[in-house]
């Protein structure tokens, strides 16, 4: 059985750049999950108002484990990284940035205003890292902030986790408490 690493964060905090230079680095085979996805027609909808797909997945989870059986160690992004099945998962990464940062780097990717606001959302309340918790539990998880950082120090904080040089688990980035809520304000929907 082989193993995966999974880097995982709200879009725009580095995954798919981070994963790739973590996987040259580490000679092991990339997977990016949502080009997966797509390249393989895994799945059953797309949602226009999300401008997203609807993901299939029991034939994800089927294809992953495929994947994964070929290769010793995998290295996989994706926003949705919890659904890697537990078994084959060795580590999570969940890249955070700053929530201000971050909306200045989605809207350099084009994104319209309710899709940035709702995974800056997503991203204040912490939910890649909860989800990561909640399903391969807090020792396997771990948190990396991209927001003043170049990718290749990124990439060494997490070649470190990976080797178990760097033993901070769990949930360490909570925007709520390291920033003005009057700055976060502007992201939550009000009713």
């Amino acid at each position: 059985m082989g193993k995966a690493i999974v880097i995982t964060g709200t879009p725009g905090t580095g995954k798919t750049s981070v994963a790739k230079r973590v996987a040259e680095i580490l000679k092991a085979p990339h997977i990016d999950l949502s080009k997966l996805v797509i390249d393989e027609q895994l799945y059953v909808d797309y949602d226009e108002e999300r401008a997203s797909f609807i993901i299939d997945e029991e034939k994800v989870i089927e294809k992953l484990k495929e994947l994964l059986n070929k290769n010793n160690l995998v290295i996989i992004d994706s926003h949705y990284g919890e659904i890697v099945p537990r078994e084959y998962v060795d580590k999570v990464i969940v890249l955070r940035t700053d929530p201000e940062i971050l909306e200045e780097r989605l809207k350099k990717k084009g994104w319209w205003w309710e899709k940035i606001r709702e995974n800056i959302e997503a991203e204040i309340l912490s939910i890649c890292t909860i989800n990561a918790i909640n399903v391969f539990g807090e020792e396997k998880v771990y948190e990396v902030d991209t927001s003043s950082k170049d990718i290749e120090e990124t990439v060494r904080e997490v070649v470190e986790i990976i080797k178990g040089t760097r033993k901070d688990y769990g949930l360490k980035y909570d925007w709520l408490s390291l920033k003005s809520i009057d700055r976060l304000a502007k992201y939550f929907k009000t009713v």
